[in-house]
């Protein structure tokens, strides 16, 4: 855990860099900066969601539990984003679970805390209800994505939002990740991933992925990316 002073948070996260001054100042004493690391738990289902946190180039992926004990992966947030939404929405606790795919740093603020300075309806307050709008219409386009377009678009979509959720182009995203997010099973993402190797765009190895060609990959990928990606910049621009 950082100290306070060493905190970036103009810098780190997109979503609160928005923030004029006088609004952070009221959440920067109690701000914090932690490093977590691959699969641990920032939201359990069914239990109060005591801190709502903001990735800096950390990325977290929302679970979607089912009876038969296995899970599928319903999307992620990185440093364009926060977790913790249904605190805002006046929602004690959530069935969904939220859990770290890419280890890093995030800021963390007790949920008490934002709630209160987001219910004073200021600027905070504005920004937050932009954001649950793009959050709808991210995943909206994802489903009709995952529907109508193969797998190889899909997997090259995947890979440049988890890229820009991190900024960073080398992304330690596993089989059974990218198997979950495609809704394909595992060989499929094996195949994908050595065709777009193949045309030199990505370089694929156990448990990683780094983007080669990133103009080329955003070539090869559908129009779901674009329309995410302008969504998130009118959001943040």
């Amino acid at each position: 855990m950082m100290p306070e002073q060493e905190i970036q948070s103009k810098a780190g996260n997109r979503l609160l860099g928005k923030l004029p001054d006088e609004e952070l100042e009221l959440l920067r004493p109690h701000l914090e900066t932690v490093s977590l690391g691959h699969g641990h738990t920032l939201i359990q289902p069914q239990e109060p969601i005591p801190y709502i946190y903001f990735p800096i180039n950390a990325l977290a992926s929302l679970v979607t539990l089912l009876e038969d004990g296995s899970t599928v992966e319903a999307g992620s947030v990185g440093r364009e984003g926060m977790v913790g939404v249904p605190v805002l929405l006046e929602a004690a606790t959530t069935p969904m679970q939220t859990l770290i795919q890419i280890p890093g740093d995030l800021i963390r603020v007790k949920a008490s805390v934002l709630k209160e300075v987001f219910d004073r309806g200021g600027a905070l307050h504005t920004l937050m209800h932009r954001y649950i709008h793009t959050l709808f219409v991210v995943a909206s386009q994802s489903a009709a994505c995952n529907r109508r377009h193969h797998v190889d678009a899909r997997l090259a979509r995947w890979l440049l939002m988890s890229s820009d959720g991190i900024a960073s182009n080398r992304l330690a995203l596993t089989q059974e990740f990218l198997a979950a997010m495609l809704g394909v099973r595992r060989s499929g993402v094996t195949e994908a991933a050595i065709k777009l190797q193949s045309m030199n765009l990505i370089h694929y190895y156990r448990g990683y992925v780094e983007i080669l060609d990133r103009e080329g990959l955003e070539q090869f990928t559908c129009e779901c990316y674009r329309m995410v990606k302008d969504e998130y910049d009118r959001l943040l621009h």
